[in-house]
């Protein structure tokens, strides 16, 4: 896998200081593909360009070469030992030279596996790699995880067995199962400080814990027990950007910094420090490249810093929005719409199941890719502003009614959604055919859109012919006590079926990998694709997801495409982030962040408290500019807006709720909770998800009411003034590069309050969000100057020694300049 990108430098104006030139830059090349001489091969290109004539006549090229494709994620080291296959990185790891850790030298086995030692007095490192005679580098952090140890009381000494689930373990009882200790039953879990919820199971049966009283809601209408584990509250370093000259960049801090270290693209740069503030020099064959990124990390305290992102363009760091395009994932904002249930452009094609056992709201409604296109055609998308569509799988899908929901009504189901396929690469004839996908495509393109496409890979149908030719391909349906292996989420993640009729892949077998991944690939090569969203993603081993992603890795480099995969993972951060990273996806949905900001918004009595704690958790896990999927709801939930105003209960069967009573808006409420929510999405860190009809605030309850026909022109009031404040913040938003690459600073500790800062160099935007309209309350300033940023929804005062805010009826307010 190689990367060679050239970019003209101007030489000067004799063939003599032209020879020179050359020669001087080729010494570069040969010096600095040996992290020993780089800084000197650095200096002599430096030394060399100053002396370049600024009236150029002739051009000699620099070849910049990296066979990392994108940024080298991190390495996230685990106590003791950790083992990092190198194949997630580089292609032939045979082509490796040197393996370079903390002065040691590391030697990788057959498979292309590392072991690297657990660091001893640090929080960062770097690991060095020589791969075909070019020097690489990759961040490495210190485990933040401590030994804990959790001890329970039995309800009697008659209990013969205890075990634990929680977000700690998946939420799978048997992962956890406590050993007696006299009159205590005890279990030890490796943890990162935090909080963590657990439910206590006695001889199989379920229970909160009765030793303790400190409990959280669970979203359900439930609770469960919690614990906390370390000390979550020891402040972390905060870094920031601080200035950018042609050639350099600078960052500061108000913390004590121990450690820091600056990356250009894969390449480990120097770092100066000066006073408060550390200065990086752009190295020169960013010059190279359309887009780069320089990278900062820091520690201080034993704790890890927020980290920096600096794009690049040709070498200058890009300060205006536009700049960026499309490909910039960091500046995207997703639309999720469901084919079926979006617009009907071709009435030729309606033919929903004809089956007394389906009610109208669980068959197919109509909705096609024409009815796409025709939107994409009117600009509605670009009205709004998002730049990436999310479309639900369009393979051609059972027919027929499945399933069954059977609670006082009695519905099967079509397969409207898309997610029973029976075949893999036709389009399903009701939502259209392979030219309406085609110019789906194109038409976003041409309108400066993404195109991402719902991946099924976990299951199929059972009347797929693959299936029928291979049953062996599948997982077993029953478990070895004779049991259903059905929706067991959490214990049988791996191998359970999601219905009696869909048939879970065998994914340890190589032959269902390939078949699967070159499955994805046809679409990748048949169609623009600019990405996927990946179906239940934890159900499907890493090793999938790595044997594809090299596949789309090849793909990009021969066609200079970018190819993005967002995955689908109800979990914990380490089990979320366990998919993510260089040798698999870019990123999943933040589902907790989801649920914390359903109970902080949507509710009226819950501070922001556990929305800060979860927010913050999800950047120290997943990184400051991660490209999570922050969404405004989901297919599988009950509208947000509806949890808001009351319709459906946080304590009722939210999909019973839809099939026993029609669910509307219920005054205003449901509007202002999910503008705050649209608010929040759009300014922190990662991808804002609008899922269709939350714009207008679409009500409804669980699946199939979530999925209802989406409807245009005919608006209320209320939704009107909705779409266009939704809009207004998506402008914002794409107008504002603080809110893309911006570093994300905490100014509130009153919980009843929550207001974070964006800082991007000298551009600066607060965000406050409260539920007390017109009453002030005090922030911190975190060193920034707040004195004359502009204001909406707010008053910001900044006095001597004094800071605050104050946000309108809204319930937010944003400050910017």
């Amino acid at each position: 896998m190689k990367h060679i990108c050239t970019q003209t430098f101007f030489s000067l104006s004799t063939d003599f200081q032209r020879e020179i030139k050359s020669i001087v830059e080729y010494v570069y090349l040969i010096l600095s593909s040996s992290k020993k001489y780089r800084l000197l091969g650095m200096i002599v290109l430096v030394i060399a360009l100053a002396s370049c004539n600024s009236s150029p006549k002739e051009k000699v090229e620099i070849e910049y070469k990296n066979y990392i494709h994108g940024l080298a994620s991190p390495i996230q080291l685990q106590i003791g030992s950790t083992t990092v296959n190198l194949h997630d990185y580089f292609e032939k790891t045979s082509l490796i030279s040197e393996i370079l850790f903390e002065g040691q030298q590391l030697k990788a086995d057959s498979a292309g596996n590392i072991l690297i030692p657990q660091l001893q007095g640090k929080t960062i490192a770097n690991l060095h790699i020589e791969y075909d005679k070019v020097a690489h580098d990759i961040p490495v952090f210190a485990t933040e995880k401590i030994r804990y140890r959790f001890t329970y009381k039995p309800t009697s000494p008659k209990i013969t067995s205890v075990k634990m689930s929680g977000n700690m373990n998946g939420w799978n009882k048997d992962a956890s199962v406590l050993i007696r200790e006299g009159e205590l039953w005890a279990i030890d879990f490796d943890l990162v400080p935090g909080l963590y919820e657990y439910r206590i199971w006695e001889d199989e049966k379920e229970m909160l814990d009765p030793n303790h009283n400190n409990r959280k809601d669970n979203g359900l209408g439930g609770q469960n027990s919690v614990f906390t584990a370390g000390n979550p509250q020891l402040h972390a370093p905060v870094i920031w950007t601080d200035a950018a000259t042609e050639n350099s960049l600078t960052f500061g801090s108000a913390d004590s910094l121990e450690q820091y270290q600056a990356y250009f693209q894969n390449m480990e740069i120097a770092v100066v420090r000066s006073g408060t503030t550390w200065k990086i020099e752009i190295p020169m064959v960013a010059k190279a490249l359309d887009r780069s990124y320089i990278r900062v990390f820091a520690s201080g305290n034993r704790q890890r810093s927020n980290d920096l992102l600096i794009p690049l363009s040709h070498g200058d760091v890009v300060m205006l929005p536009a700049a960026l395009n499309r490909k910039d994932m960091q500046a995207a904002v997703m639309y999720f719409l469901m084919v079926d249930r979006f617009a009907d452009g071709n009435k030729s094609n309606n033919r929903p199941t004809i089956n007394d056992s389906i009610l109208p709201k669980a068959n197919n409604l109509g909705g096609d890719l024409q009815g796409v296109v025709s939107k994409i055609k009117e600009g509605y998308f670009n009205d709004l502003g998002v730049n990436t569509l999310w479309i639900s799988p369009i393979s051609r899908n059972a027919e027929g009614a499945w399933g069954l929901w059977n609670k006082g009504v009695t519905t099967k189901f079509s397969a409207y959604h898309g997610y029973w396929p029976t075949a893999m690469r036709a389009i399903d004839d009701r939502f259209g055919d392979e030219a309406s996908m085609k110019e789906l495509i194109q038409l976003a393109h041409d309108k400066q859109m993404n195109v991402i496409l719902d991946y099924v890979a976990h299951h199929v149908h059972q009347d797929h012919p693959l299936h029928r030719l291979h049953p062996d391909w599948s997982t077993d349906l029953y478990l070895p006590d004779g049991s259903l292996n059905t929706e067991k989420w959490d214990s049988h993640r791996l191998t359970t079926w999601f219905d009696t009729f869909l048939p879970t892949w065998d994914f340890s077998k190589p032959e269902v990998v390939d078949a699967l991944t070159d499955t994805a690939m046809y679409w990748v090569d048949h169609y623009q694709l600019d990405g996927f969203r990946h179906d239940a993603t934890k159900h499907i081993p890493t090793a999938f997801w790595q044997e594809l992603t090299k596949k789309i890795k090849k793909r990009e480099l021969e066609q200079d495409r970018h190819i993005f995969q967002i995955g689908e993972t109800y979990g914990n951060p380490e089990l979320i982030g366990s998919y993510i990273g260089s040798g698999q996806l870019d990123s999943q949905f933040d589902f907790n962040l989801y649920d914390a900001a359903v109970d902080a918004f949507a509710k009226d009595n819950t501070s922001f408290a556990n929305l800060k704690r979860v927010l913050m958790q999800s950047t120290k896990a997943y990184g400051n500019h991660h490209l999570m999927g922050n969404i405004s709801g989901n297919q599988d939930r009950a509208r947000f807006t509806s949890y808001a105003d009351g319709s459906v209960q946080f304590d009722e069967d939210a999909k019973k709720a839809g099939w026993i009573r029609d669910i509307e808006n219920k005054g205003i409420d449901g509007f202002k909770k999910i503008e705050m929510l649209h608010a929040f999405n759009l300014t922190i860190p990662g991808i804002p998800c609008i899922y269709y009809g939350d714009e207008i605030a679409m009500p409804g309850a669980n699946d199939p009411d979530n999925r209802r026909m989406m409807h245009f022109g005919d608006w209320n009031q209320e939704q009107q003034q909705l779409h266009k404040h939704v809009a207004d913040l998506v402008k914002f938003r794409n107008e504002h590069l603080a809110l893309s690459y911006g570093d994300l600073m905490i100014l509130s500790d009153n919980n009843e309050v929550l207001c974070f800062a964006r800082k991007y160099f000298g551009k600066i935007v607060v965000v406050a969000f409260s539920k007390k309209a017109n009453q002030p309350f005090a922030i911190q300033n975190a060193g920034l100057d707040l004195r004359g940023l502009k204001s909406i929804n707010g008053i910001l005062r900044v006095e001597e020694g004094k800071t605050e805010v104050e946000v309108n009826e809204k319930g937010y307010a944003i400050f910017y300049n």
